[in-house]
């Protein structure tokens, strides 16, 4: 995020990117200023404020918090005088709709909808919206004929209030209401930055469920979750940005300090700063590549990653792939020494990251990060032991976090390599 400053402090404008400084550079350079709305701009900028973010979800939302409060004078002339765009909730009516409206008639609902924005970009903030759906569901038809819609067949309309609106007064109808309703009151604390609130509470409901036995309802708050939970594991309460310059060397200090606090239970672990993490891409063992990522501090540190074109057989054999990475990468010192190894994977993985480790006397700690059903693996007391973290915990983010950015520089890897065989042999024939 970035925000431009007037002498008098004043927030003029609210941006963000994925490449701040080449971003902000943009706006001083000459083919930049040539458009109408930045030249007036330009002058007026005295500082900039910075903010990183975990994500391009914190981000939007971020962003439109910023806009809200500060109502900066150029964000509206960047748009080139066309209103943004906000969500609304209408928690006024009896079935609540989504709907996505310009600023110019806000003043058409109620003070009991919700209202979130402004969004600079239409494209992203339904691009979100879209996201969300997967573990809430919510329906888009305005008119309800009483049969469910389209989007009740693929899960992402549950329960449709077209149908229900339509029931006999009765206990079934109030139970149907009130879950849909339900669902839309999680979308509004989604929207506010609560996430953690609607999986805690998920969690719960899909608990109760299971000991009634109701093993079909369970399962399909399990999918919310783990649909929400993808969406978690990149968003962080948007208010620790507004209320802090470093929030997010603060939250990777104490999402390391929650992951040493649970890994000392069980094996000896000092100094916690440099965690890596190795993961592996192939498909049926060609092109195979391997990664191995770091985080300093809890946050990532692209300038350290490093990746590996597997050497070995044509193979399905990612245990012996995981092992010729861990080799290679632990013959380079000079590299560091990581306070703690994550290998993607469970107990066969960790095995042999293990043994590698004791053969080259690197007294290294080593989990694994099972992902069938996100369990940390350790070796304690000679034996394996599974360590399960709610899903809301900072540690278990933290170590998802990296596995992931692990697997999506080995995968992108991997698609470079794939694509370019294919060419050459395409060329060769």
């Amino acid at each position: 995020m970035y925000l431009f400053r007037d002498r008098s402090g004043a927030v003029i404008y609210v941006g963000k990117a994925v490449n701040l400084k080449k971003r902000v550079l943009q706006y001083f350079q000459r083919d930049d200023r040539s458009r109408a709305q930045i030249s007036l701009l330009i002058p007026h900028i005295a500082t900039i404020d910075t903010t990183k973010t975990v994500s391009e979800f914190d981000a939007l939302l971020l962003e439109a918090s910023l806009i809200r409060n500060y109502k900066p004078k150029y964000n509206a002339i960047s748009k080139d005088d066309k209103s943004p765009l906000y969500v609304v909730l209408t928690l006024s009516e009896e079935f609540p709709n989504v709907l996505f409206r310009r600023g110019r008639v806000l003043d058409l609902f109620r003070k009991h909808d919700a209202i979130f924005g402004p969004f600079q970009s239409a494209r992203v903030a339904r691009s979100l919206m879209r996201d969300i759906r997967r573990g809430i569901p919510y329906c888009t038809q305005i008119r309800r004929s009483g049969s469910p819609c389209f989007y009740t067949h693929i899960g992402l309309c549950a329960p449709c209030p077209s149908y229900i609106s339509k029931l006999p007064l009765g206990a079934e109808r109030n139970t149907l209401k009130n879950q849909y309703r339900a669902n839309i009151f999680r979308l509004r604390d989604i929207l506010s930055g609560r996430s953690t609130n609607v999986i805690r509470a998920l969690g719960m409901e899909m608990k109760r469920a299971a000991l009634r036995d109701d093993f079909e309802v369970a399962a399909f708050i399990k999918k919310q979750i783990d649909a929400l939970y993808s969406l978690y594991t990149r968003h962080f309460d948007i208010s620790m940005y507004e209320t802090s310059s470093d929030a997010l060397s603060q939250m990777g200090k104490n999402n390391t300090s929650a992951l040493k606090d649970i890994l000392s239970k069980y094996i000896s672990i000092g100094t916690l700063n440099r965690i890596e993490c190795v993961d592996i891409s192939n498909l049926a063992g060609t092109q195979a590549t391997g990664s191995f990522v770091v985080a300093l501090g809890g946050i990532p540190d692209p300038s350290q990653y490093k990746r590996f074109r597997i050497r070995g057989p044509n193979t399905p054999n990612d245990v012996g792939m995981m092992e010729e990475v861990l080799r290679r990468r632990f013959a380079h010192p000079e590299w560091g020494k990581p306070d703690l190894l994550v290998v993607d994977g469970g107990k066969s993985q960790l095995a042999r990251a293990v043994a590698i480790l004791k053969r080259n006397d690197l007294p290294t700690p080593v989990i694994g990060l099972a992902k069938r059903l996100e369990e940390i693996v350790l070796v304690h007391d000679n034996r394996f032991r599974i360590v399960r973290l709610p899903l809301t915990s900072p540690a278990l983010h933290l170590l998802q976090r990296i596995r992931d950015e692990a697997h999506r520089f080995a995968i992108t890897y991997h698609k470079k390599l794939r694509k370019t065989h294919a060419f050459a042999t395409m060329r060769s024939t």
